[in-house]
């Protein structure tokens, strides 16, 4: 039994980022997906980025941190393991928020053009899927995209 990767330093980390630095109104785990995002998007080349270039982008950092990516269509990314899984079953609201958050501000960060990070809980599953559909728009608020 192959037991999928869990990340709960980075976890931590945005916990952490959380609790020392965010003001009212601040969100710590979005700009810290922003960061990882923007430093993404610095090593592989400046400059928006399509939804599916911008999918093929997120695969690879995603894959990276245990989310285990898996391309539903040319611009949908369903995420099979949540790096989270044990911390997030214990306090979901806060544990899939944050997760939201920083693959929100993830997509900002890497100016993937019209592709939302949406809260779509699955049994297994991580909480978030991100696409361009309109079934994303639905589920969802937060935009990814500039």
């Amino acid at each position: 039994m192959n037991i999928p990767d869990r990340r709960h330093e980075l976890l931590a980390d945005l916990l952490l980022d959380a609790v020392l630095t965010e003001r009212a109104g601040e969100n710590a785990a979005q700009e810290r997906g922003r960061q990882v995002g923007e430093a993404a998007r610095h090593e592989t080349r400046p400059g928006r980025l399509g939804p599916e270039r911008g999918l093929t982008t997120c695969e690879r950092l995603l894959d990276q941190y245990g989310y285990e990516p898996v391309r539903e269509a040319p611009t949908r990314l369903r995420l099979r393991n949540c790096p989270f899984h044990p911390l997030a079953a214990r306090a979901p609201d806060l544990v899939c928020g944050m997760n939201h958050a920083f693959l929100s501000g993830y997509l900002g960060g890497l100016e993937v053009n019209g592709v939302r990070a949406v809260l779509a809980p699955e049994p297994g599953e991580c909480c978030v899927r991100l696409g361009t559909g309109e079934a994303e728009a639905a589920e969802g608020e937060t935009p990814g995209g500039r």
